[in-house]
């Protein structure tokens, strides 16, 4: 009896190893990652900062003055032009003023001309007198355009110095200091929004053709607390393989990128942390 009841548990155990070794799964889980778009904020002109009115983890609003770029030379460019355009300005009403002298001397001139009082040499003394007073005078408007726009463009730079928000968020991260001299397009902070964030994972290509958009899938956190996720983005190219075969004998398991969104209104989610989605394995 002792022996049969032995051969009943080891049967047993032996049909418990084959259910579980055999059985299949209702779901696998992916590791993921926490993830968003960055806005980067950076300076369109080279120049040192003067005031930087924020630091890591403040919420700023679209608009909001970020840091401010010292205007010396930006503004002596500005007041540089200003000067040149009033000094110019002086000089075109000179030039029409001589034009029109030069006007009034060659009507006088060709009338006499005409009647043969004055000779061809005074006729073309003052046309060509006329001519080059009308040279001077378009020579001299187009330096004063010149100058308008180089004046426009000293304002442009002058409003450059003034970094704001380009959207709303918090501030993640702080590439640059108070007093530092930055680049145009050098990273001043970096802005993320907390309602934003998503879950990342890449899933085998096994199981892509179960994937969906908008289908729902739970989402675990490091602390075991769940949500609910739902797929916004399925990627149409295949990123890497995780299981190479250099053999050359089977196929290579590559794996597609997805995106979920969950709900972070209670902010339990942060930007890097490590996420956990099921994917079930039922077919659809």
């Amino acid at each position: 009896m002792r022996a049969l009841l032995i051969l009943l548990l080891m049967a047993a155990v032996a049909a418990g190893a084959w259910y579980y070794s055999t059985r299949q799964t209702s779901a696998i889980v992916i590791t993921g990652i926490v993830t968003t778009d960055e806005v980067i904020v950076s300076s369109e002109i080279q120049g040192r900062i003067g005031t930087l009115t924020v630091d890591v983890g403040d919420k700023v609003a679209k608009g909001q003055l970020i840091a401010k770029i010292d205007t010396e030379q930006w503004q002596a460019d500005l007041n540089y032009y200003d000067s040149s355009q009033q000094q110019m300005s002086a000089e075109l009403a000179q030039a029409r003023a001589d034009l029109e002298n030069a006007q009034l001397n060659f009507d006088r001139v060709k009338g006499l001309f005409a009647s043969r009082v004055d000779s061809q040499q005074d006729y073309d003394v003052a046309r060509t007198s006329y001519d080059s007073a009308a040279a001077r005078v378009d020579s001299v408007q187009k330096q004063i355009d010149a100058v308008n726009a180089q004046k426009e463009k000293a304002k442009v730079y002058l409003d450059y110095t003034e970094i704001a928000a380009p959207a709303g968020g918090v501030v993640d991260t702080r590439a640059a200091l108070q007093g530092e001299v930055v680049n145009p397009g050098q990273a001043i902070i970096t802005l993320v929004n907390p309602d934003d964030l998503w879950v990342r994972a890449d899933v085998e290509e096994t199981y892509i053709d179960r994937i969906r958009l908008g289908d729902k899938m739970k989402v675990a956190l490091p602390s075991g607390a769940t949500r609910e996720g739902v797929v916004f983005y399925r990627g149409a190219d295949a990123d890497f393989a995780t299981q190479r075969d250099v053999s050359r004998t089977k196929r290579d398991i590559k794996t597609f990128e997805i995106r979920l969104r969950c709900d972070n209104a209670d902010r339990a989610l942060a930007l890097g942390m490590t996420a956990y989605v099921s994917l079930p394995l039922e077919q659809k």
